[in-house]
């Protein structure tokens, strides 16, 4: 099988949270047939009990989920094959239960298949049905009771056109703001690094052969002039490792700015490999 065709079938979710302010960019997904498509969520509002929200502390930890259903993959959805992943802010109160969920204003990582013209709403119409089945799924979830509630935090979830969605990660990240944003630390005021190309990573053909998928969690630093100076691995999968470095090395970015001046950063990137 040819390098194209691997780079073809590989589903990649791509997750940044640049130094000093969280914040998520949307990556373009290269299909092999040319098409890139990416999707956007509008910010909403926090509710009244997310702004009583005690803070995600080691004395106060993100508690242990009871209950779990899995988004299911929508209709809508599948009509153009869409996928995606999900951020959610979900709001747990004193009796465990999931109180109040929105979304975030994350630009999304999206892909149609197969890659070939299509209706851009049919393909909104697709990314929405995905949150509303996110937000259904995640409202019913149960967790045992917080040492300190509310509580809130942030839920992904990543849907593939194969079978229900999957929870990719739980964090207690603040909400992200837009990628473009200007966010302020103190008296400065930074914008966030944008990636600028970007280099689809290779699936290794002996981990396909083994069918190892997985997550691989990199710490990336970026100079003042958009490159990538150091990748070093946070979440391992062996071998998967090499390939997600190798090409997150070939990523740029118009670095982070802070007051005007570019500065160097270091943040994550989640890089997902599935088969599906």
């Amino acid at each position: 099988m040819t390098s194209r065709s691997l780079q073809a079938r590989l589903f990649l979710w791509i997750t940044v949270v640049a130094a000093g302010a969280a914040v998520y960019a949307a990556q373009e997904l290269s299909l092999g047939g040319g098409q890139q498509i990416a999707g956007a969520f509008p910010q909403s509002e926090p509710g009244p009990l997310e702004r009583q929200a005690k803070p995600v502390t080691p004395e106060n930890p993100i508690p242990r989920r009871t209950r779990l259903i899995r988004p299911s993959y929508p209709s809508d959805a599948a009509v153009v094959g869409a996928r995606a992943t999900v951020t959610l802010r979900v709001t747990v109160d004193h009796l465990g239960t999931v109180a109040e969920v929105r979304t975030v204003g994350v630009p999304v990582l999206g892909a149609m298949s197969p890659p070939s013209p299509s209706d851009e709403h049919a393909f909104t119409a697709g990314l929405l049905a995905l949150v509303r089945s996110a937000k259904d799924a995640v409202g019913q979830w149960l967790y045992e009771t917080p040492s300190q509630a509310p509580i809130a935090f942030n839920v992904v979830i990543g849907f593939s056109t194969q079978g229900n969605g999957e929870v990719i990660s739980q964090s207690s990240s603040n909400p992200p703001a837009p990628a473009d944003a200007e966010l302020r630390a103190g008296s400065s005021i930074l914008r966030a690094a944008t990636k600028v190309k970007h280099v689809t990573a290779v699936y290794p053909q002996a981990a396909r052969d083994a069918k190892i998928e997985g997550v691989v969690i990199l710490e990336v630093r970026v100079g003042v002039d958009g490159r990538v100076e150091n990748v070093n691995v946070l979440s391992s999968v062996p071998e998967l490792d090499q390939a997600a470095i190798d090409a997150v090395k070939q990523w740029e970015y118009v670095p982070l700015l802070t007051d005007g001046v570019p500065t160097p950063a270091t943040f994550a990137v989640s890089v997902m490999f599935s088969m599906k």
